[in-house]
């Protein structure tokens, strides 16, 4: 993606959030987020149909980037010398990533669109979930693994939904003991 693009697109994300800390998603209007973007009608609407549009896009942008297995030195951390297959490493990547977009995701889960940014994070979480049960790294004994895969989806839900209501003042290390003690 070229850097005008990144560009357009950041504006209109930071935009989103701030009109979803203003008003229910139901009444969120495209007009809002212009407004408070700064960026042309024809614009937006050469990146999105619709609002609906928008929020999947953000979530795929934030999930491809949050469950990404590459591994390089970033503005808020470094975890480009760990391995993808150091589970704490990767879990603690993940919560970094999901931190650096907290203004985001809190102001998702605030609003109306709430239920659906959840689906598609089951969605997100659900390959890494699998490899967790999949190679022993979480260990819920007596389970079927189906039924594991998805306590470890659900945790982690239940970890962000935390972590927001608590203004994301916990650390990443400190969610991921949490996701461990819940998942060993």
């Amino acid at each position: 993606m070229n850097k005008k693009i990144e560009d357009t697109n950041e504006k209109i994300y930071n935009a989103f959030s701030e009109v979803l800390l203003l008003k229910d998603y139901n009444d969120v209007r495209i007009q809002d987020v212009l407004d408070k973007s700064g960026v042309a009608r024809s614009t937006f609407y050469a990146h999105y149909k619709t609002k609906e549009d928008l929020l999947k896009s953000v979530c795929t942008t934030i999930f491809s980037h949050v469950f990404s297995h590459v591994l390089k030195e970033e503005k808020s951390h470094d975890f480009s010398r760990s391995s993808i297959f150091d589970y704490k490493h990767f879990i603690t990547h993940i919560f970094y990533h999901i931190k650096d977009e907290s203004r985001l995701i809190h102001a998702i889960l605030l609003s109306q669109s709430k239920a659906i940014f959840l689906d598609y994070m089951r969605e997100g979480v659900r390959e890494f979930a699998t490899a967790c049960v999949v190679n022993g790294f979480v260990d819920l004994k007596g389970l079927p693994e189906k039924l594991k895969v998805r306590s470890v989806i659900e945790s982690f839900i239940l970890i962000i939904e935390y972590w927001s209501d608590a203004g994301f003042s916990d650390t990443p290390e400190k969610l991921t003991d949490y996701f461990l003690k819940l998942n060993v």
